[in-house]
């Protein structure tokens, strides 16, 4: 028996404990392992953010967690843990380096799981380890409740806020991201000032006092709440909320002209949707001139797209005096054109003008971090059909897209 468990004790290598008894279960097809701290360690208080020592009271409980399996075979730690008396919160069943207190997994169990859960679905996490799609989101919670890094929020000087929706009617998420990471630091329900508050709250007012650039949507609940907290930080508008303000009015010029359209004319101009919207830029001659014959044939659709064209020489500016000569420039033209869409955007784009033209005083700083966040975060949806709580979905997030490294 001694050779067996100095056998287990190598392959295990389980921290701070050794192997003391093994006993197969042949009914359960597992292998059970008692194991018992090395030495004589004082009692901790498990709870977070507490480091009180705790006074023994004699009871123990035993405890079972399972543990990586050894040539295929479930394997279970099993151990005696004591209880303690802390000052601040009583009775507590002390914390081992193992296991979390009450948890069925060991940690090294639930690193193993969070490997396979940052690369692959729940559903193939469930099938290689045998445990049900449930166990899959509380090993998540605990990890990163255990993993989260502390310094997030430590030296802040550009961050990037965006929503982004994870359910049918209208239900969002609001994200930051470190710009120059790209970590994600924060996640909250909603997508209002209120929300975005919450975020400075846990923040701080030194650390948001140290807030030099916010890249954000026209929003105006978000633009209020850095107004009102981060009153040091410029704020700049992302270039690709801009563009897509912009591709939505000419859109809706599209629509609104189809209607009125004869049969012929609409048979013209069906199946342009998308070349309408598409940059030239990346487009072959020949689509730029078959989208340009297939709306000549309607002046106010023309003009439109002949305003969406040339937008695209804004970003090519090389000073913000020149930006927002051009801005001034197109925008009076979008007013001239007497098309609603076009007026209320260049209103728009008037509005929030130097913001936009924030983009050149930050060296083209965008969104681009945080959109590709997002793009990953409508995949982690995806791939798990769905989440059925909220808190299960941020703490998804954080584990993949927060720098955590297991």
């Amino acid at each position: 028996m001694r050779l067996l468990t100095r056998f287990f004790r190598n392959i295990l290598r389980v921290k701070s404990a050794k192997v003391i008894d093994v006993n197969f279960v042949e009914a359960d097809d597992r292998v059970e392992l008692r194991v018992k701290p090395h030495g004589n360690r004082k009692l901790r208080c498990p709870s977070e953010g507490c480091k009180h020592s705790m006074t023994p009271t004699g009871d123990t409980e035993q405890r079972s967690c399972r543990h990586l399996d050894i040539l295929k075979v479930r394997c279970h730690l099993v151990w005696h843990a004591r209880y303690g008396r802390c000052p601040e919160h009583g009775l507590r069943l002390e914390e081992l380096p193992w296991a979390a207190p009450r948890a069925r997994h060991s940690r090294q169990f639930d690193r193993a799981v969070g490997k396979l859960v940052q690369v692959a679905d729940k559903s193939a996490t469930t099938r290689m380890f045998g445990i049900a799609w449930r166990t899959v989101e509380r090993i998540v919670r605990r990890i990163v409740r255990e993993e989260l890094p502390n310094d997030l929020f430590d030296e802040l000087v550009a961050i990037g806020v965006d929503e982004t929706s994870y359910k049918r009617g209208h239900r969002y998420l609001t994200v930051v991201s470190d710009l120059m990471t790209g970590d994600v630091i924060w996640i909250g329900e909603g997508k209002s000032a209120d929300t975005l508050n919450q975020f400075f709250d846990e923040l701080g007012p030194t650390r948001c006092a140290k807030l030099e650039l916010v890249t954000m949507d026209m929003s105006g609940g978000y633009q209020k709440a850095v107004e009102e907290r981060a009153g040091n930080a410029e704020i700049v508008f992302d270039r690709f909320h801009v563009v897509q303000l912009l591709l939505d009015a000419l859109d809706e010029v599209r629509r609104d002209e189809a209607r009125k359209m004869s049969v012929d004319e609409r048979r013209r101009l069906k199946g342009q949707r998308f070349q309408l919207l598409r940059n030239p830029k990346y487009r072959d001659p020949k689509a730029v001139d078959a989208t340009r014959r297939a709306v000549a044939g309607n002046r106010r659709i023309a003009r439109a797209y002949e305003l969406r064209v040339s937008f695209e020489d804004f970003w090519d500016c090389n000073t913000e005096e020149e930006a927002a000569a051009f801005l001034a420039r197109w925008t009076r033209s979008a007013l001239l054109s007497r098309q609603r869409p076009l007026r209320r955007l260049a209103n728009t784009l008037r509005d929030h003008a130097d913001g936009i033209l924030g983009y050149f005083r930050w060296w083209g700083q965008t969104n681009a971090v945080l959109e590709g966040t997002n793009n990953k975060i409508k995949l982690l949806i995806h791939k798990a059909y769905g989440f059925r709580s909220v808190d299960g979905l941020m703490a998804m997030i954080r584990l993949c897209c927060s720098g955590i490294t297991l």
